[in-house]
């Protein structure tokens, strides 16, 4: 493969996360800011997004291959909510999508975790605005005030002066909800977590198939049945890895070479 170059579309700073990982490959991403990406959704609900994280990411993609008339196009989508256990902290799901405008397939890079200041609350008095504002880390991190349509709403309040006047304006006639601003450039917890996601792209775009010599070639979700060490019975735990082209979708298996621990067998541990 000799083209090494991609385009990235986005207007709020993502190609600083992300070029140095490409960098580090070879690759060298071009910024396309000509499109506002807001009018595919916002995080603040002005515009729904209208499909899946997915399909956001790949609409970015394949309109950064377009508007730069380049064959590589990188999509940057997050979802944020509570964590899928308990539901008592923050969790945040970022994908990097590069799309082959010639070949025509997506290479994914995905990662999730609690390393995330996502944070919705609704204010009722000033005296809880000091813990609030620790807990989002702004003003480094934004802060969004109120809905979309209602005279509170206010995306852009950079300092906590302002911020307090803005709120002192509008608490008086009812409480407020105030969210953590997920977008990247208000938001360095997310931009960081960004940055990872693009070293795990990088591994994906180095790593070419060995059957078709397209990149993206890289491992994904295990088989389950691995044996018991002690009852010798099939549990939920990997047996065998596998490993997918997303152009040729050729896999290829490897057997896992250990027991599964009778603490995950659910004979032996029910």
């Amino acid at each position: 493969m000799t083209e090494r170059r991609a385009a990235l579309l986005t207007r709020h700073g993502k190609h600083a996360a992300i070029a140095p990982a490409l960098a580090e490959i070879g690759w060298h991403l071009e910024l396309v800011d000509s499109y506002d990406t807001d009018l595919l959704g916002t995080f603040s609900g002005e515009i729904e997004r209208a499909g899946s994280q997915r399909d956001a990411a790949l609409a970015k993609a394949q309109g950064a291959c377009e508007l730069a008339g380049v064959r590589y196009g990188l999509g940057s989508e997050g979802r944020f909510g509570a964590d899928p256990w308990l539901g008592c902290s923050g969790w945040a799901s970022e994908l990097l999508l590069c799309w082959d405008g010639q070949r025509r397939y997506a290479i994914e890079a995905w990662i999730s975790g609690a390393q995330t200041n996502f944070y919705q609350t609704t204010l009722s008095s000033m005296a809880a605005l000091p813990d609030l504002l620790s807990r989002v880390g702004f003003p480094e991190h934004g802060l969004i005030v109120g809905h979309p349509g209602s005279a509170a709403f206010h995306k852009e309040l950079v300092d906590e002066a302002s911020l307090r006047a803005h709120l002192l304006q509008h608490l008086a006639q009812a409480p407020l909800e105030l969210c953590s601003d997920m977008r990247a450039h208000r938001n360095p917890t997310r931009m960081a977590m960004i940055a990872r996601c693009a070293q795990g792209l990088a591994q994906r775009l180095a790593c070419a198939c060995p059957v078709c010599a397209m990149p993206g070639y890289g491992e994904i979700a295990p088989l389950a049945g691995a044996l018991c060490a002690d009852c010798a019975r099939p549990t939920r735990q990997p047996r065998v890895r596998r490993f997918q082209c997303p152009c040729c979708q050729v896999i290829h298996e490897q057997p896992w070479p250990t027991q599964a621990s009778p603490q995950y067998c659910d004979h032996c541990n029910p």
